[in-house]
């Protein structure tokens, strides 16, 4: 009975807490579209979860009595803004041809390349800047045959690591399985 209202609470509160479209996020598809004449992504669900929001997730986790939770609940303190986008994706030229950090939005926002990864059928590129000497955005663009995922990440960054690389520790000495 107890979940039952929480989650009508949550439902609630949800919307209230900046749970909406993300234009942000429309945008970088926009623009992907733009450079790369023939790229088509339609949209499947794009969501931006905002600080009352992510508030609400790590309360709702913390009630829950078990490390994994609890250790999300800790996350999700670190983190401000979630926004995510999934296209489907219906004609896409050459993947080799493709280099989003190149965009004017990335180079002109002062957007570093942290990672890129290439498969046969997928890339994934993951952006961060920085202010303040420490990470606070991370910006991941996940693109394949099938779908574009574009994800933004804001929030004390570093911490939010830290505590990732603590838990891990944690886990790892509590179950004997390395990480």
């Amino acid at each position: 009975m107890k979940l039952r209202y929480l989650l009508i609470l949550l439902l609630l509160t949800l919307p209230m807490a900046g749970c909406f479209y993300s234009r942000e996020i429309a945008q970088t598809r926009r623009d992907l579209e733009r450079q790369y004449p023939g790229a088509h992504f339609d949209r499947e669900v794009v969501v931006s979860l905002g600080p009352g929001s992510l508030r609400a997730l790590g309360w709702i986790a913390g009630l829950v009595p078990e490390d994994e939770p609890q250790m999300a609940s800790s996350y999700l303190r670190e983190i401000s803004r979630i926004k995510v986008g999934v296209y489907k994706t219906d004609y896409l030229p050459n993947l080799n041809d493709f280099d989003p950090p190149s965009m004017d939005r990335f180079r002109r926002d002062g957007w570093e390349m942290a990672v890129k990864t290439q498969e046969d059928d997928e890339v994934v590129w993951v952006l961060y800047k920085e202010r303040d000497g420490a990470v606070r955005d991370l910006y991941a663009i996940v693109l394949s045959e099938d779908e574009l995922v574009l994800a933004r990440v804001k929030g004390h960054l570093d911490r939010l690591l830290e505590k990732v690389m603590e838990d891990q520790i944690y886990l790892r000495d509590l179950t004997n399985v390395e990480f």
